[in-house]
């Protein structure tokens, strides 16, 4: 596959151009990939959970490197990218995704208008200091947004920061595409749109999108500290 051939040399490049590690989120992955996946366990892990990775991501996995180096914070590993949220706990007593039921959603979902009235009735219990009420509401607000339906058919593949979450969809319509989680900042859940892309994107596009839009970065630092300009 030609697309990752590319990319495997764009990686290379831009560890070796970006040397201080300048670039949001190099500090942390530090441009290391972990070790490839035998296609055996690739296969594995999908008969454990009932469903078959994208292509070009089960490529990434045994012919790249099983996450690391990546978007942002960096790739999770294949098994890390099933939990939900993380309780500093035995693995066994994490929140998982469901992979074996379909994503719902095709197009961006959130709950403005029930979330901004939630948050008008929380500032007036703020000024009323009710603690009581606060508390009621903020569960309020968890139970409009926080339904076990958005939590299936995707694996979390990086973390944005601020509990946003970059999801890979693997099962139902949007099978294959990039979406971003922001209910925790009342952003609902929608295709990613972080690097820039205006449309929906696959997993290799989307890491070849973030090496580009590195390696052009890194370019016009270089061209700005030679010009002056």
């Amino acid at each position: 596959m030609q697309q990752l051939k590319r990319i495997r040399v764009k990686l290379e490049q831009l560890s070796n151009t970006d040397i201080k590690r300048e670039l949001f989120g190099a500090g942390t992955h530090q441009y290391r990939l972990n070790p490839v996946l035998r296609p055996a366990q690739v296969r594995e892990f999908e008969k454990a959970h009932q469903v078959q990775l994208p292509e070009g991501y089960a490529a990434f996995l045994t012919s790249i490197g099983d996450g690391g180096a990546g978007p942002f914070y960096g790739l999770r590993q294949l098994e890390m990218t099933r939990i939900c949220f993380f309780d500093h706990t035995g693995l066994e007593d994490h929140q998982y995704f469901d992979l074996a039921h379909p994503f719902p959603h095709t197009e961006k979902w959130n709950m403005e208008a029930e979330l901004e009235a939630v948050d008008a009735q929380l500032d007036a219990a703020c000024e009323a200091g009710n603690e009581q009420l606060e508390e009621q509401l903020f569960e309020k607000k968890w139970d409009l947004i926080s339904g076990t339906e958005h939590d299936q058919g995707r694996l979390y593949l990086a973390d944005y920061g601020c509990g946003v979450q970059v999801s890979l969809i693997v099962n139902g319509k949007e099978k294959g595409n990039m979406w971003t989680d922001d209910r925790i900042n009342d952003g609902g859940i929608y295709p990613s749109v972080e690097l820039g892309n205006t449309g929906k994107i696959s997993f290799l596009d989307w890491y070849e999108l973030w090496l580009d839009n590195g390696l052009r970065k890194m370019q016009n630092t270089l061209r700005a500290a030679l010009t002056g300009v």
